[in-house]
């Protein structure tokens, strides 16, 4: 089975091409940090152990159209995070089969191409990601570049409710045109 390469970002923001890829994925919705969402990334982590391919979880976040074009760096600020769709992942080899007993539980493989991104990488806590999607926003500003697809996160760092995240390395991402 091919190994699958640790994602990487630099500290200051850049252009890459990312290919096309296959991932396991649960959906929901509202603010990051709810019991739905650490429920969710607890089913996940339980059926990509299962499978043998722990990795990343990463996410990508989305508003519903009717909120309007959001630019990268006001993503989180702008409209009420209830309202945040999301969908946490972890990356598969590509010619993975779920075995039954997960694909009976919903669980679905979810391929996904994301092309042209800006990122960067952010060190620290989660509340403190505003001032590096600034950053990323006013690069590709400067670039003519506009968000095209959902934000995305990849978590570097093992997480859940009580981790200090002050040594958090979390990769930001948005796909642009």
């Amino acid at each position: 089975m091919p190994l699958i390469t640790q994602p990487t970002a630099a500290d200051e923001p850049d252009i890459a091409t990312i290919d096309a890829a296959t991932f396991l994925p649960v959906s929901g919705h509202g603010s990051p940090g709810t019991d739905e969402f650490y429920a969710s990334k607890e089913k996940l982590s339980a059926a990509v152990q299962q499978l043998g391919h722990p990795g990343p979880i990463e996410i990508l976040y989305w508003f519903d159209p009717e909120h309007g074009d959001i630019g990268i760096a006001d993503f989180y600020w702008t409209i009420p995070l209830e309202h945040l769709r999301w969908r946490m992942l972890v990356r598969m080899p590509d010619d993975i089969e779920l075995p039954e007993e997960l694909a009976s539980t919903g669980l679905v493989l979810f391929p996904y191409t994301e092309g042209k991104v800006v990122q960067i990488m952010h060190h620290g806590p989660f509340a403190g990601e505003d001032e590096t999607m600034k950053r990323l926003g006013a690069y590709a500003d400067a670039h003519g570049l506009r968000r095209r697809g959902p934000h995305h996160e990849i978590h570097l760092d093992t997480f859940d409710r009580t981790s200090p995240q002050d040594g958090f390395r979390t990769i930001l991402r948005d796909p642009v045109a």
